[in-house]
């Protein structure tokens, strides 16, 4: 995965989580996980965190990926890292959407994917079933 991509990615998960206004503790920790395999400093991804909620400078715009299918393998991780809380929030799944648009995937894609992932189908165990890692 190219660096612009892969600091578009965490970018991402990072305005994902902030969605919902909260920040879970599982969440956190997969953040910090997934920032160590793309290969950030942990410092770094400390405090992106830390300010997600309070830093009034964090654009909420789509993200947009060179290729396609790094932005399929963003939202199906997206809604993974979404569901680690048990539910994705509208305020999640809306801008979701406009990242799916941006990126050129269908609304009826992402909508599958969704329920893919509330099936059981895909669940966020570990960072080993990240599908990113296949663009490393």
């Amino acid at each position: 995965m190219p660096l612009p991509d892969r600091g578009k990615y965490y970018r991402g998960l990072l305005i994902l989580t902030g969605r919902d206004r909260i920040v879970d503790v599982r969440e956190r920790e997969l953040l910090l996980r997934i920032g160590a395999i793309l290969d950030f400093d942990k410092r770094f991804c400390e405090a992106a965190i830390d300010d997600l909620l309070h830093n009034r400078h964090i654009t909420h715009d789509p993200v947009v990926f060179s290729e396609t299918g790094i932005a399929e393998c963003f939202l199906r991780d997206a809604i993974r890292l979404a569901l680690v809380d048990d539910e994705v929030h509208y305020h999640e799944f809306a801008w979701l959407r406009r990242v799916a648009r941006a990126n050129g995937i269908s609304g009826k894609w992402l909508k599958a994917e969704l329920a893919a992932s509330h099936a059981g189908e895909r669940s966020l165990d570990s960072c080993e079933c990240l599908e990113f890692r296949q663009y490393l």
